[in-house]
């Protein structure tokens, strides 16, 4: 991927609180920016919706979403890669991402 100089990769932090709110979670995802998706405070079967539709929008753009806390998830694009000891540490930990 050729990157020029200007490009900034653009992390945007979300804490939906609506199913409504996956169209412009999404909209984030197309535009090839990270999403940090806060659930902490969302109603557990909105949470699991979310989830559910933005693992599809991350599989079909390629991209990935991976767990980083209880109610956290990092949903990448594809030319973005999560590395670091925390990853480490979940997966050998039992949690899959």
């Amino acid at each position: 991927m050729n990157m020029n100089s200007s490009s900034q990769l653009q992390v945007v932090l979300v804490k939906p609180e609506r199913f409504e709110n996956v169209s412009e979670i999404a909209d984030h995802l197309r535009s090839k920016h990270a999403v940090l998706l806060n659930l902490e405070n969302t109603d557990k079967n909105i949470a699991r919706r979310l989830v559910d539709f933005l693992s599809g929008c991350a599989y079909a753009l390629d991209g990935k979403i991976k767990k980083v806390a209880v109610s956290a998830y990092i949903i990448t694009p594809y030319h973005v890669e999560i590395v670091g000891d925390l990853v480490e540490e979940l997966e050998n930990n039992g949690m899959y991402l």
